[in-house]
């Protein structure tokens, strides 16, 4: 079964989340823990498939700098945040840390489920669907870019805006006439020349660079 760690420092929460992943009985749920360096410390004794970090933890260690702890530790690990109703501040910045996507603490049991089993199989464009827009609704200040915006063909910001848009790589293939082997080629490129670790952070990229504007 998928191992996942919840963290969040509302202890209602964390029951709940760990509840609806217990009950679709196809998860492992640790014990769930309460801070940013409890965070840390459960994964490194754990190492979960998944973990899913609430962005902010007054006081002490934020979901943010406990997220970049844990991929420091282990780039390949896996982190989904966890936002309130409204998305708050911390969501860009936790995302440029290295999460996955974003899920919000409020959401139905099958959505939570959804995105916990896509997000421990790896990263995956179905998981940026709504990203920017909650980004938008945040308020949050953007992380500063760690290149300068390069030039991109009409095909790559094509790729990036159906990326952004949450298409699938099956959809996306089909739109740019190109097979999925040769799509999954192109968005790695794109990566590389935005300077992003992950299909989030392209994301964040197109927002920084304003390649792309969520309506």
């Amino acid at each position: 079964m998928t191992s996942v760690l919840v963290v969040d420092d509302d202890s209602w929460t964390t029951r709940a989340v760990t509840a609806a992943l217990r009950d679709n009985g196809d998860f492992e749920v640790l014990d769930p823990v309460h801070s940013g360096e409890e965070a840390v410390e459960s994964f490194t004794a754990h190492r979960p498939d998944l973990v899913l970090m609430d962005v902010n933890m007054p006081p002490g260690m934020s979901g943010v700098d406990a997220t970049a702890a844990i991929l420091e530790h282990d780039p390949d690990s896996r982190v989904v945040l966890l936002t309130t109703v409204a998305p708050g501040p911390g969501i860009a910045r936790g995302l440029e840390a290295g999460a996955l996507a974003v899920v919000n603490k409020t959401a139905g049991e099958e959505e939570l489920v959804s995105v916990v089993r896509a997000a421990s199989a790896g990263e995956s464009p179905e998981l940026l669907k709504g990203l920017a827009e909650d980004i938008s609704i945040s308020g949050d200040e953007l992380p500063e870019a760690p290149t300068s915006a390069p030039q991109l063909t009409d095909r790559e910001l094509e790729l990036l805006i159906l990326l952004c848009q949450g298409h699938g790589y099956d959809e996306i293939a089909e739109a740019q006439f190109v097979t999925m082997s040769t799509m999954k080629t192109h968005a790695k490129n794109l990566r590389i020349k935005l300077g992003a670790k992950n299909l989030a952070q392209l994301v964040v990229r197109a927002l920084q660079f304003k390649y792309y504007s969520p309506e």
